[in-house]
Parts: C-alpha cells; sequence; structure tokens
C-alpha cells in the first residue's frame, strides 16, 4: 500500500523535498553574490540580475495593470523558484522537485493563499465577501458556492497542470535514456539518444513557469481588481 500511495510522487517525496532546498540555497546565493557589492558599471553577473528583475517587473505589471509592482516581488519569486526547479531535473542524478504533486500542492497552496490574503487585505473582509457573492446581489445565493468552488479549484488546476507536464517530461527523458543501449550500436553506447528532448524540456519549463505565474497574476487581478480601478476613477 505504501508504494501505491506514493507513485504519484515516485519515491521519497523527502527527496523532493531535499532538491527544492538546494534551489533555494543556490538562488539565494546567487542573488547574495550579485548583489552584495552594487556597482554603478554592473558586472555581467549583477547585468543578468538587473535585466531578468527588470524584465520580470514589466512583465508582471503587464498583466495586472500599474499597480502590478507591488505584487511582482512575489510573483517573480515565484516564477524563478519553479523554473529553477523544473531545470533541475535535466541535470544526470538529480530530479526535478516539481515533478512529484506534493510540491506542485504545496506551491499552488501558496499562490492561493497570497491571492485571498490580498483580496481580503485590499477589499476588507466584507468587500471579499461581496466579491464572491457576485452581481446582481439577489443572485448571491446562487453565485457565491460557484464562486468559492471556482476558487478552490484554482489550486487544483495549478498544481495538476505542473506537475503533469514535469512529471511526463522527466519520464520521457529517463525512458529514452534507458533505451539508449538497445537502440544504438555497441561502439556508440555513451551517444545520448534522450539529447534532442533536452532543448525541447528547456523551453517547456520555462513556459510551464511562466504559465503558474500568468495565471496566480490574473486570480490575483480577478481577486483585487475593484480595489484597483478606484483610485483610476478618482483622479478622473
Amino acid at each position: 500500500m505504501e508504494g501505491h500511495g506514493s507513485s504519484l510522487v515516485e519515491g521519497n517525496p523527502w527527496a523532493l523535498v531535499g532538491m527544492s532546498g538546494l534551489v533555494i540555497l543556490v538562488l539565494a546565493g546567487v542573488s547574495y553574490i550579485g548583489t552584495r557589492k552594487p556597482k554603478r558599471v554592473p558586472g555581467p553577473l549583477q547585468n543578468l540580475l538587473e535585466m531578468a528583475i527588470s524584465g520580470l517587473f514589466s512583465f508582471v505589471e503587464s498583466v495586472i495593470g500599474p499597480q502590478g509592482r507591488k505584487f511582482a516581488p512575489f510573483m517573480s519569486t515565484l516564477f524563478l523558484y519553479i523554473l529553477a526547479m523544473n531545470l533541475l531535473g535535466l541535470i544526470p542524478g538529480f530530479r526535478s522537485p516539481t515533478s512529484g504533486l506534493n510540491m506542485t500542492v504545496a506551491l499552488a497552496l501558496c499562490s492561493f493563499l497570497y491571492v485571498q490574503f490580498q483580496g481580503i487585505r485590499l477589499n476588507g473582509p466584507w468587500g471579499y465577501v461581496k466579491h464572491l457573492m457576485g452581481e446582481p446581489i439577489w443572485l448571491a445565493p446562487l453565485m457565491f458556492p460557484i464562486h468559492i468552488i471556482g476558487e478552490l479549484a484554482k489550486p487544483l488546476s495549478l498544481s495538476i497542470r505542473l506537475f503533469g507536464n514535469i512529471f511526463g517530461e522527466d519520464k520521457i527523458i529517463v525512458i529514452l535514456a534507458g533505451m539508449s543501449p538497445f537502440l544504438i550500436k555497441p561502439w556508440l553506447k555513451c551517444l545520448p539518444i534522450q539529447f534532442p528532448m533536452m532543448p525541447f524540456a528547456v523551453f517547456t519549463s520555462l513556459i510551464q513557469a511562466l504559465i503558474f505565474m500568468v495565471l496566480t497574476a490574473a486570480y490575483l487581478t480577478l481577486m483585487v481588481g475593484e480595489h484597483e480601478e478606484e483610485p483610476v476613477s478618482a483622479s478622473h
């Protein structure tokens, strides 16, 4: 029974937790090294980090709107963290932590809780409930449970989408690597027939991290959109 219960995470889930911790240490180390002594004329690492953060912040603003900069740090961190975990599985001897359902569920719950927290903080408790009740108000008995179910379905969708894509991608690479000795001639045993899959895996890793961030930003926009329209209308 234990083997069946862990089938979705392919072994010991604590190994994936350890690898996700390794990703955190690497990202934190790179960030510290690149920013501990900022220079007026940035070096290669500082320049790369500044370009990456500037690009991510601008992208988040384009999705959420002018108020998106206040949410950009969380969104950018989420993107970089997921991307690094996705890519980790391409290194021999490692696995992508996001190929385990436990990890993707944890990420989706973090995203879900962040969106709900911002909705309550910016709209207030009554505004948050009013958003879930929908309009017109006389349809609230119908719309409220529908909105609740919709909100609860969002972390499920996020976790299953990320898990399915990264798990499938990693399994294909492992299968191709295992088939190499049987599909190629003896003197070419070192030829990695999974290599053509690697660039595609890098591309899908980037796309899946981007999709996760964009969907989180979209959910946040739907939740706090009413609040953010107020300053615009007041200026007119």
